[in-house]
C-alpha cells in the first residue's frame, strides 16, 4: 500500500501539467472555432484615408 502511495505522489506533477495542457489547448482550440468577438464603439465617424498615406482609424471606445 506505501508503495502505491509512494507511486501516486510521484506522478503527481506529471499528471497536473498534462491536465493543465490538454485545458489549455481545449481552450485555444475553442477561441479558434469560434473566434473572438470584439465591437467598436464611438461616438464620430472613423477617418479612412486613401491615398499614398497608410490607413488609419480612431475609436474612442473598445470592449471585448
Amino acid at each position: 500500500m506505501a508503495d502505491l502511495i509512494n507511486l501516486l505522489v510521484a506522478w503527481r506533477w506529471p499528471g497536473a501539467s498534462v491536465l493543465i495542457a490538454l485545458a489549455v489547448s481545449r481552450a485555444l482550440i475553442s477561441v479558434a472555432r469560434h473566434g473572438i468577438r470584439v465591437e467598436i464603439y464611438t461616438r464620430q465617424p472613423i477617418l479612412v484615408g486613401t491615398g499614398r498615406a497608410p490607413l488609419r482609424a480612431e475609436v474612442g471606445k473598445v470592449r471585448i
